[in-house]
């Protein structure tokens, strides 16, 4: 028997000379080698523009496969390979492959609506009231309730997305897409509860109602809405916003519970007192006068309501009564259907008072959902007025600082 211990054998790609020992190739060979090794390890990368919308909105590698993609079968979302006709039908179980990589357990979630749900707690809930009391009450009682009323749930989503929406441009597609499919998924139970309200229900309408009215604040200016009347007519945001004093006269206020009712009527702090940083008393005194002047028999006892309600509204403002911005809503929340009828109708002298109210109006942007309305309902009633009647509305297009075309 040898002495000598087995040598393992060698790689077939290192060559022996004769007397048994391995040689180092050559640089020739080596580059040569080297070049192959590349060439093998690189593999061809097949761009392909026909992945589905959710991965390119998401900007993730779709790997196209029919009748959905994996992608949005692990996110539990609608694939737009899926035919129309298969959107309602549970999508087949993953392949034990497909159960590695994406567990049950982690492919229940839907992580587009735990970030929207995320955001709403700890940044926009904070941003729908000026005080403590308020932020606290959209986080916590709104957030509970919305848990037992998804029509709220859905609501709250949509506003949030569009908060990300505002404030994360990159994304902004994505988020505006989030928005109305919560909103459009919500609507519908909304309207179908407000024609039958009760007392078991009016809490969540109501909050629904006034998160609607904000959500279309949120959406920003859109062509041809200007809140309290529309270029064509009503105006959609006018009719949810009615709806509130609908809802409340309907069912009484004492009937509600837990929603903003008690807010309305408990003592909030009083915003800071601004006396004196407007001289509002003159331009609304004169606006007075243009009402007794220009108003149509018919239609003079409710312009000149609208007045009243409005200098009351003035005073509260800048008196340091109110205690939330909002509350300036209190104008078109009072004002009479005759009168709200006739701004839909676009008379002169009822869009000349809604003017003035865009200055109080205009102290709500400080909050991201109002930014750019004041300036575009302006505009709106600029539009319509005939070039002698524009001189009436000079005072609140100054003070707004909007400059007319």
């Amino acid at each position: 028997m040898s002495d000598a211990l087995p040598t393992p054998s060698e790689p077939a790609d290192s060559p022996e000379g004769s007397d048994g020992v391995a040689r180092r190739p050559s640089p020739e060979e080596g580059s040569a080698r080297g070049a192959e090794n590349k060439a093998i390890k690189r593999r061809a990368h097949r761009k392909s523009r026909f992945g589905c919308k959710n991965c390119k909105l998401r900007r993730i590698k779709c790997d196209e496969r029919k009748p959905e993609c994996l992608n949005c079968r692990n996110r539990q979302v609608r694939c737009d390979y899926l035919p129309s006709s298969q959107a309602a039908v549970t999508t087949a179980a993953p392949s034990p492959a497909e159960a590695v990589v994406a567990p049950s357990l982690f492919g229940a979630l839907n992580v587009e609506d735990l970030e929207l749900m995320y955001h709403w707690t700890t940044s926009t809930s904070a941003t729908l009231s000026s005080q403590t009391s308020g932020a606290i009450f959209w986080r916590t009682q709104v957030t509970e309730l919305a848990l037992s009323h998804h029509h709220i749930l859905h609501l709250i989503l949509s506003i949030t997305a569009s908060h990300l929406a505002r404030f994360r441009p990159q994304r902004r597609d994505e988020y505006v897409a989030l928005a109305d499919h919560h909103y459009a998924t919500a609507l519908p139970v909304v309207t179908a509860e407000l024609s039958h309200l009760h007392q078991d229900n009016c809490d969540p309408v109501l909050l629904s109602v006034q998160l609607i009215c904000t959500f279309t604040w949120a959406r920003g200016p859109q062509p041809g809405e200007y809140l309290a009347f529309g270029e064509k007519g009503r105006s959609d945001w006018l009719v949810m916003f009615r709806g509130i004093r609908t809802t409340l006269e309907t069912v009484g206020y004492d009937n509600f519970t837990r929603s903003m009712a008690p807010n309305i009527r408990a003592h909030a702090k009083p915003l800071p007192n601004v006396a004196g940083t407007l001289a509002y008393e003159e331009p609304l005194a004169e606006l007075s006068d243009y009402i007794q002047y220009a108003s149509k028999p018919a239609q003079l006892s409710q312009n000149v309501y609208a007045h009243q309600v409005l200098l009351e509204c003035y005073s509260n403002r800048y008196g340091g009564v109110d205690g939330e911005y909002h509350i300036v809503f209190a104008w078109l929340f009072r004002m009479h259907e005759e009168f709200l009828e006739a701004l839909q109708r676009h008379q002169t002298v009822p869009l000349v008072i809604y003017a003035h109210f865009a200055v109080l109006m205009n102290d709500m942007e400080s909050f991201w959902y109002m930014k750019g309305w004041t300036t575009h309902v302006l505009a709106g009633i600029w539009n319509i007025l005939r070039d002698e009647d524009r001189v009436h509305i000079r005072w609140p297009v100054s003070v707004v600082g909007w400059i007319p075309p």
